[in-house]
């Protein structure tokens, strides 16, 4: 109960900051911006948000198929979509491990469950992140994003050796079992083409507010703003958002008014885009 609560507590660290933002800033101009936007665009990006989570359901299909499960594109699809639903109404989006309690209604052990679910997490991290260094060595400093890399390598091995040696052996033995060959090139490339699809949805969105920049600019905005907006401070990234992109658009003539509509249009998106999952998630309870 005290770690929900916490968890809780944190998010409001987003909403205040949000609360911040708007106070700073000209609100009437920001709903003006958004009332403005080209409404094709807008309704149009929507669906793309559906496309990503179809190459992570594929995802999810073939990092099941190690442990001798059959996992189908419809059923992995419902499930991908109630743990999109979950994480959008938990504290630090708890509510994805929800998945796992799919994996074990159809047999699979507990712990392989939960291995499935944190490593299809971390085919996102690792790419978002791979792809915010690669932007941080193009916009900024390549020295910089390399000794990350390094220190990078370095702290995973550590925290690998740590977790293998002192904390759970067998645990870490179902990720050898989940990563072979025959998953983890197919997993990286629906990995890679749901990012494609990412981008194309957050340069679609911020194109129907007139926020026009070169696209490998706007993609590795987008993936720094990405990155911060996983923290766990934040309902859906509100708040976290709104402050990434007002720091990182402005310098490239964005209004903060209009780059903080941009955060609002993609946080009303990803709102809606969890309401199939909610559909789904409520018609297996009834």
């Amino acid at each position: 109960m005290k770690r929900r609560i916490g968890l809780w507590f944190l998010k409001l660290i987003g909403i205040g900051i949000f609360v911040h933002i708007l106070s700073q800033i000209d609100r009437t101009e920001v709903l003006r911006q958004l009332q403005s936007a080209n409404p094709i665009a807008a309704i149009a990006s929507l669906p793309l948000l559906y496309a990503m989570y179809f190459c992570k359901a594929k995802r999810f299909c073939g990092l099941v198929e190690p442990t001798g499960t059959i996992l189908t594109t419809k059923k992995s699809w419902k499930i991908y979509n109630i743990g999109i639903f979950l994480a959008n109404i938990t504290p630090g989006k708890v509510g994805e491990l929800g998945k796992a309690a799919y994996l074990k209604a159809m047999g699979i052990g507990p712990a392989r469950s939960i291995a499935i679910t944190v490593l299809d997490r971390l085919f996102d991290v690792a790419c978002i992140v791979a792809i915010a260094i690669v932007g941080f060595g193009i916009l900024l400093n390549w020295k910089i994003a390399l000794s990350a890399v390094v220190v990078g390598y370095l702290g995973l091995q550590i925290l690998w050796w740590t977790w293998h040696r002192i904390v759970q052996t067998r645990w870490c033995g179902f990720l050898r079992e989940l990563l072979t060959k025959t998953s983890i090139v197919p997993a990286s490339v629906w990995t890679l083409l749901s990012w494609i699809i990412y981008f194309a949805w957050a340069v679609l969105v911020a194109g129907s507010l007139g926020i026009v920049l070169p696209v490998h600019i706007l993609v590795f905005i987008m993936t720094f703003t990405g990155v911060i907006a996983m923290l766990p401070i934040a309902p859906l990234g509100l708040g976290t958002r709104d402050a990434a992109l007002v720091f990182f658009l402005t310098p490239y003539g964005v209004a903060s008014e209009q780059a903080v509509s941009l955060a609002l249009l993609m946080f009303v998106h990803i709102l809606l885009s969890g309401a199939l999952g909610g559909y789904y998630f409520l018609a297996k309870q009834t």
